[in-house]
């Protein structure tokens, strides 16, 4: 991921028919009209546009974009159309580079609004984001009843996430809201993590297009994954799917914390199942290490051969010193893949892992460097 720095050269994004370019202090009057015309339509869910909202506080908003975009920390576009007139206003803000996201916010004035004004913008403006600063992950919170803006997301083709309780204040309360994200397109040449393989098999982060043998493969596997992962059910979605995907490509990013790769065939590219790392703890060296492999396809070596690609790969390439397999003490067929793999049994924890609502006894394996030898 690049760093995401100030930006020293003038921007402009050509959005189909229309302009997106940084708001200048010359712009306070056209910015001062374009808000005027749509406090109806805009101040129910922007409480800043209010019948007292003056060309003062269209000059102060200007400077502040201008402050901001000099320090990395948003970057705010003014919408204008052919003939220069502005129709809103779109920015990524919020921009936080250690974890590669921001959030995106626009409006539209009145007049402008049911043309795909915000949608052209929007969709400017991330590839912005993904391609010049680097970003993973673009975030679209609104106000669930604002169901204009809530079309637009949906139009750029953004994932919704699910409604957030209390996770904006409007008029002062706190309310739930309206959570998209969207994500770098897929690039063949782009890859979020390491690529490991061996023998007939290749570790590779997800990719969207996995969605629908991710969904297959756990779907036939309810019997086996399904006793020991609560998330395994026959309620498993595509939308569950698509969430994991993008999960799993944000952690080899930083964001997040599930580094998760497919277990594929290497020669067919078939999905056969997942090995992850989690739970990092960096300041004592340590990551959890899990895997499922699917129905069809177990009891071939393969899940062991995987957890020994990812350690290695794990042990020589990170921070990492200790990688930790916890297992619940009856699920043999995981406990015999750690042993395999040559992982030490340490012992067992009492009532370490909870499994739909009930504590289990765990058996803790370890792996560390000799062990790989």
């Amino acid at each position: 991921m690049a760093d995401t720095l100030p930006l020293v050269h003038p921007l402009e994004l050509e959005a189909q028919g229309i302009r997106l370019r940084p708001w200048r202090h010359t712009d306070a009057d056209a910015l001062f009209e374009a808000t005027r015309e749509s406090i109806a339509s805009v101040s129910p869910w922007l409480p800043w546009l209010h019948e007292g909202y003056d060309r003062d506080d269209g000059a102060q908003w200007i400077a502040k974009c201008e402050a901001d975009q000099e320090k990395g920390e948003a970057y705010a576009f003014g919408i204008f159309d052919k003939d220069g007139r502005a129709l809103g206003d779109i920015a990524l803000n919020r921009v936080d580079p250690r974890r590669g996201s921001a959030n995106l916010g626009y409006w539209v004035r009145t007049s402008a609004q049911g043309q795909g004004v915000a949608t052209r913008a929007a969709r400017a403006i991330a590839d912005f984001g993904f391609r010049v600063l680097g970003l993973v992950r673009i975030e679209v919170v609104i106000a669930v009843d604002n169901t204009a803006s809530r079309r637009t997301a949906e139009r750029l083709g953004a994932n919704f996430d699910g409604v957030s309780p209390n996770r904006i204040i409007h008029r002062g309360e706190a309310a739930p809201a309206a959570v998209y994200s969207l994500l770098p397109p897929e690039r063949n040449d782009a890859s979020p993590g390491p690529v490991l393989e061996e023998g007939g098999l290749r570790l590779r982060p997800f990719r969207h297009a996995d969605l629908d043998a991710l969904h297959a493969s756990l779907h036939e596997s309810m019997d086996t994954i399904g006793r020991w992962q609560p998330w395994c059910t026959p309620a498993y979605s595509r939308e569950d799917g698509r969430r994991f995907i993008a999960r799993a490509r944000l952690g080899w990013h930083g964001v997040g914390d599930e580094c998760a790769l497919a277990i594929t065939d290497r020669d067919s590219d078939e999905v056969l199942g997942s090995v992850a790392l989690n739970h990092w703890q960096p300041d004592f060296g340590k990551a959890n290490l899990g895997y499922w492999v699917r129905q069809s396809r177990q009891e071939g070596g393969i899940a062991t051969r995987a957890v020994r690609l990812l350690t290695r790969h794990a042990l020589k390439s990170t921070e990492l010193r200790r990688i930790e397999i916890v297992a619940a003490t009856e699920n043999r067929a995981s406990r015999r893949v750690a042993e395999k793999a040559g992982a030490q049994f340490e012992g067992v924890s009492r009532r370490l892992l909870l499994l739909r609502g009930e504590p289990l006894d765990a058996a803790v394996y370890s792996l560390i460097a000799t062990d790989m030898d």
